[in-house]
């Protein structure tokens, strides 16, 4: 089998996995269904960022030399997304920081805060402002990277896609 193969099968597969949440995330936003809202965001971040590591490895990973022949990644930027994947698997620090420089200031957590206006970044430690999450004090567009997906999907070759789903 072609190594190529086994690892767009898997991006495919996260990317399919990213879209099932943010549909997930999209339906309890119409439900406002606040703890669905922010379970779906939580796991179509973590799909996105092992789609990221997947396609960007270290320049000496000989799977970069087998997937830079499939992927055009000039118009892709999804590092920022593992920032945050990266602040929501190291909750706990992330916590323990906003706890320990809370100056006792409103402070919005697993909130839908939609044109909230006139409260400081560090308010929010994990709010949704439409489609952007807004998490320690940093804010993450979710449907521009749901977007991005779409351009990294379009680049699967036609004959290896997993015509299932």
């Amino acid at each position: 089998m072609d190594n190529a193969k086994i690892y767009i099968g898997e991006i495919e597969r996260q990317i399919h996995y990213a879209k099932m949440c943010f549909e997930g995330y999209k339906k309890s936003r119409q439900d406002n269904d606040i703890p669905l809202i922010f379970f779906y965001v939580h796991h179509f971040v973590v799909h996105v960022a092992n789609i990221d590591k997947l396609l960007t490895p270290k320049p000496t990973n000989p799977r970069m030399k087998i997937l830079e022949k499939y992927f055009d990644l000039a118009r892709v930027n999804l590092k920022e997304f593992r920032r945050l994947r990266n602040h929501l698997e190291h909750f706990d620090e992330r916590l323990d920081n906003w706890v320990l420089n809370h100056e006792g200031y409103t402070f919005f957590d697993t909130n839908l805060v939609d044109n909230t206006r006139g409260f400081p970044k560090k308010a929010f430690l994990r709010a949704m402002d439409g489609d952007v999450f807004k998490f320690y004090g940093e804010s993450y567009d979710l449907a521009l990277i749901f977007d991005q997906l779409a351009q990294i999907e379009k680049q699967i070759p036609e004959e290896w896609r997993d015509k299932s789903k």
